[in-house]
Formats: structure tokens, sequence, C-alpha cells
């Protein structure tokens, strides 16, 4: 990227404190750094505006007298999208607010000094990132589904694709907003066509939950689990992944995210598509990545209840492991798992059974917790696959 040649008079140096800048290392306009490298940069060596104008375009909203973007404003196809989307947006911006005051007072201790979330199963959900984890600084996203490219929306218009386009996005927000998580075999249909990844809704979310965009690159995982952005020289088996850096607007703090499609089970998967993936037993370089990312926060939602199954014990250890905090759905991590020695748990919502695609996923042991009232407190919003308020649950577990 033309702008990075800037950086070669960025200025290196070391701080233990979270929100201090970390080593980091530039040798001939590539950075190499290590997973837990938290970065200040400085805004005008990140900027580029067009990250932001496709966020705010994708959003929905209308652009500014000098976006690049600005005469496709006019056409009814943006006109029909942003209409759409508005409502679409309403009942969930009508729970926002409930869920901003449950965080704030729930969750205030993680969020009291940034650190990093880890977000596996995560798919483009950063809605949920945001406003369960907002002073988190760095987002380490994970899902099977791809990472997406930056679109031309000038050239969509001129091959007839930009209707398609926007159609295709407003329907993969259906499930999201409706239901609060993602379909992923939806989402794998919806992701094979120009809207091509989880690149376009993370911006659409950025824009929506009030961030600006600085800055969108492409990132490989080096072998031995550090990242860099210099693509020419990688093998064909290296993960290529998206990173964003953005700031919530009328603050200075910059954040990044980093999403990788990858697959986080123990064995090799095959997916309904033909996708066929390394698991972690053999990807040495994806296990020394997320085993150098220092975990403040998990959280898991909606996420198949994959964790209930040995084929994912891996994935499980290094959360149980790393993590100080975790917050989950009954999904996540079954509490058999939590030894009481080393966690403080906190129930919220309700449980009795899972819904009856995963019946087989029930914990017993969950059930009677959710059976004595005292041990469980209330949870005033729905979420998860029993999204309907009243029929959720929550968990938190931080260690002692």
């Amino acid at each position: 990227m033309k702008n990075y040649t800037h950086l070669l008079l960025f200025i290196i140096c070391f701080s233990s404190c979270v929100n201090e800048v970390a080593k980091e290392k530039i040798v001939k306009n590539k950075y190499i750094d290590s997973p837990t490298v938290k970065k200040e940069k400085n805004k005008e060596e990140l900027t580029e505006k067009k990250y932001n104008e496709l966020a705010q375009f994708l959003g929905g909203y209308n652009c500014k007298k000098d976006s690049s973007l600005k005469s496709l404003e006019s056409s009814q196809v943006f006109k029909d999208y942003q209409s759409k989307i508005d409502m679409l947006w309403r009942r969930t911006e009508d729970k926002i607010p409930i869920m901003k005051d449950w965080s704030s007072k729930e969750l205030s201790d993680l969020n009291k000094d940034g650190g990093t979330l880890f977000y596996p199963f995560s798919g483009a959900d950063f809605l949920h990132a945001d406003l369960f984890f907002p002073n988190h600084d760095h987002f380490v996203m994970i899902g099977l589904e791809p990472i997406g490219t930056f679109p031309n929306l000038r050239l969509k218009t001129k091959d007839s694709t930009f209707s398609i386009y926007m159609s295709q996005l407003k329907k993969s927000m259906n499930a999201i907003l409706g239901m609060s998580f993602f379909r992923t075999i939806a989402m794998a249909k919806d992701f094979k066509s120009d809207l091509d990844g989880t690149l376009h809704v993370l911006m659409h979310f950025f824009a929506r939950t009030n961030h600006e965009v600085l800055l969108q690159e492409k990132v490989a995982i080096m072998p031995n689990g550090s990242l860099t952005n210099d693509l020419s020289e990688l093998s064909d088996s290296t993960y290529i992944g998206n990173r964003y850096y953005f700031k919530r607007n009328g603050e200075e703090k910059i954040k990044s995210l980093v999403y990788f499609a990858v697959n986080i089970q123990n064995d090799p998967y095959l997916s309904r598509g033909g996708l066929f993936a390394k698991g972690l037993k053999t990807r040495t370089d994806l296990v020394a990545y997320l085993n150098g990312i220092d975990i403040k926060s998990t959280y898991l939602k909606s996420a198949s209840y994959l964790m209930h199954r040995p084929t994912f014990s891996i994935i499980r250890n290094l959360i149980l492991n790393k993590s100080q905090h975790l917050l989950q759905d009954d999904s996540g991590i079954p509490i058999k798992y939590f030894d009481s020695n080393i966690w403080d748990l906190t129930y919220y919502g309700n449980y009795s059974y899972p819904i009856p695609l995963f019946k087989e996923r029930h914990q017993e042991d969950l059930k009677e917790v959710y059976l004595n009232k005292d041990k469980t407190k209330p949870l005033p919003f729905g979420i998860g696959y029993q999204f309907r308020r009243g029929t959720s649950n929550l968990m938190r577990a931080s260690k002692k």
C-alpha cells in the first residue's frame, strides 16, 4: 500500500502497560509483529478515505460531499437499500440500550483497562463484540466464512452487479439482526457471490456501531505464529486474513480487529461445499498464533455446541488456559470443564433445554443450577439460539 512508505519513520518502543505500544520490527517496508502487539499508531499514518467511505455507504448512511461514492447515493438501488436496512435495524436499535446498560453493570471490570477479545465461531459478528466489550482495544475473530475482498462499487454500477451486491448484503443481515446470530450454512451460500466474505458485513457493522474505519489490509500467519502484511513470499498453505484499524467517533484510541477464516477443530474439516481445511493438530502456525494472543476475554455465542465435542478439545483447552474472563451462552463450553477452584461463575437468564436441533447437547448439571433461582441473575434481553427475551442464558466466568 502506497502510504506504507511513511511507516519507515515509525518509532519502535516498548512498554509493559496494556495500553502502551509494544515492540514492532520493521524490515524493508514490512512489519512482522507478535500476536500480542497492542499498536497505537498515528491516525494520519493509517487513514485512507476509501475505507470509511465504503463503511458509511454499506451502513446505509448518506455520503460526505467529497466522498468518491457520493454519486451512487442518488441511485434507486441505494435508496431502496437504505430504507430496508433502516427498517431491519429498528428492533435491534430498541434492544441495544438495554444490552449496553446490562454490560456496563455486569461487565464493567472486564472493560476497565482495554485488552484483547478472542471471539471464535464469530463469523462477521462485530455487533455483539462491541456491545459487550466496548473498551477492548484488539479483537481476534475466527469463522469458516471467507475473509472477502474490498469491492469497487463504481465498477459494479457499470457491470450491472451493484443491485445484486446491495441486495445480498441486506439479505445477509436478516439473521444477525432478527435472531442475534449468523446461520453458517446460509452465510456460506451468501458469500459465494459478489458478497464474497465477511469484509462487507464487518464494514457495515463498523459504521452502524459509530466507528470510523481507518485502514483494512491483508495479513498472513507466519510459521512461528507472528503476523506480517508482506504477502510477497508466502507458501500456498499460508493462512491470510483481514486486519482492520478503526476508532470510535469522538475518541482518539485506535483499535484493531483481525479476522481469519480457519478450521479450529482438532482434525481436518470437509464442508458441505467441498472446503477442506487441516485442523489444529497439524496447523502448528495457527496454534502458535492463538497461543501468542494475550487473551483478556473470550466470547462464545451460538457456537453450535462444538466445544461439547472431543474433536474441539484443543481450542477448548486453549480458551480455558489463556482467558482471564469468558462470556458465553450454553452453546459454548460445558460447565463441567470449569474447575470451581479456578473459576467464579455467574449465571444469567433461563435454561431448560437447547433448541431441538441440538437437543443431544443438553446439560443436566446446568439445568440444576438454573432451577435454583438464588444462583441466577436476570437477563433483560434475548440472545443466541433461544433469542426471545426470557428464554436466553449467559454465563460469565472469571478466574479467581
